[in-house]
């Protein structure tokens, strides 16, 4: 396989022996692990995402005659349930009328969508994030959908900052009921990549469980859901932070369902596969590197990937009094993109 990096130029390609040769036009020719560690050659850098996408376990492609395709697959189905007067009689009732929910990093993708599908059932909603601009906007949509509101900037990764906000959200709705640590560093290759996922992905998830236990004790439905990520089931194209942070998320998950059940807290994890939406990482691969995106894509059993609102649905019903049996799970919604037996 051969591939152009969107941004640099470079020309990267398979060899035989699992190693993957860079011919970059301005700094040069190296040969490179698929992990990222320098062999030999004048280039000694080169990006350890495509690196592990050229190099590593070839994914299931289509055939000449079935073409990859380059759009999303169809729409999502659109459940509208921002009014209790629209539903059926037969609809399940989530319970969560009321209810006060946090949700952090909770201005765009899986996060506002949550915010948005929490509000349409009822929910007074806390959410924060780190752009200011972008937060009003959402606080403005959960607003005008009836929603009580409570933002503030806060980056997740300061652990005073993170505990202030929820402190402070749980002062101005009256209580928590539902926590959902949903803030990610995301992908990234190094040590300062490793960093950040400890401290967004794990501790700002542990963190705020920490800071929320004290509300959530008061209530008579609490519930946490935990942002995971299939990374940290299967292979997703190189080592790295994310990952491995991921999985110890799911762990840590298990670990609180059983200390705080008899609390009456639930605690459960919801792991998305790709997810696309405008802006988001998945867009930017199509437009960036085509070949990786069309390899992911052929992978979605259902023939796309999936959208924030399948993965807000989910998180909503996990989280509500519908879901009461139900701690120490890890969902996963990937539309079939994973292709384990799990027992």
């Amino acid at each position: 396989m051969k591939l152009r990096h969107a941004l640099s130029g470079a020309i990267y390609t398979d060899r035989e022996n699992g190693t993957v040769w860079v011919e970059d036009p301005e700094m040069g020719e190296g040969l490179f692990e698929t992990n990222g560690r320098w062999i030999r050659g004048e280039l000694r850098e080169a990006d350890p995402h495509l690196l592990g996408f050229v190099g590593g376990p070839r994914l299931v492609t289509a055939s000449d005659s079935q073409p990859l395709r380059k759009t999303t697959g169809v729409p999502v189905p659109d459940l509208d349930t921002a009014s209790s007067q629209t539903r059926k009689k037969d609809d399940m009732d989530l319970g969560l009328e009321g209810k006060r929910v946090l949700i952090t990093a909770a201005s765009r993708g899986i996060g506002f969508s949550t915010a948005q599908c929490f509000a349409d059932h009822g929910c007074s909603v806390a959410i924060c994030a780190r752009g200011e601009e972008q937060l009003g906007v959402a606080t403005a949509d959960l607003e005008a959908r009836g929603a009580k509101v409570f933002a503030q900037s806060v980056d997740v990764a300061d652990g005073e900052a993170l505990k202030g906000f929820v402190a402070a959200a749980g002062g101005a709705l009256g209580g928590l009921d539902i926590y959902v640590a949903n803030a990610s560093a995301g992908g990234g290759p190094g040590e300062a990549a490793w960093q950040a996922n400890f401290e967004i992905d794990v501790m700002g998830a542990v963190r705020g469980v920490e800071a929320s236990t004290p509300f959530l004790n008061e209530s008579d439905a609490a519930s946490v859901v935990f942002i995971g990520s299939t990374a940290a089931l299967e292979f997703l194209g190189m080592p790295q932070g994310y990952n491995a942070m991921k999985a110890a998320l799911m762990a840590h998950a298990s670990d609180l369902s059983q200390a705080l059940a008899r609390q009456g807290i639930r605690v459960n994890v919801v792991s998305p596969g790709p997810v696309y939406f405008e802006g988001g990482n998945w867009e930017m691969i199509q437009q960036a590197m085509p070949a990786i995106y069309d390899r992911a894509l052929a992978q979605c059993a259902i023939g796309r990937m999936g959208s924030p609102e399948e993965v807000a649905r989910t998180v909503v019903f996990l989280a509500s009094p519908a879901a009461s049996l139900v701690t120490g799970a890890n969902l996963v919604v990937d539309g079939g993109f994973t292709k384990r037996t799990a027992f």
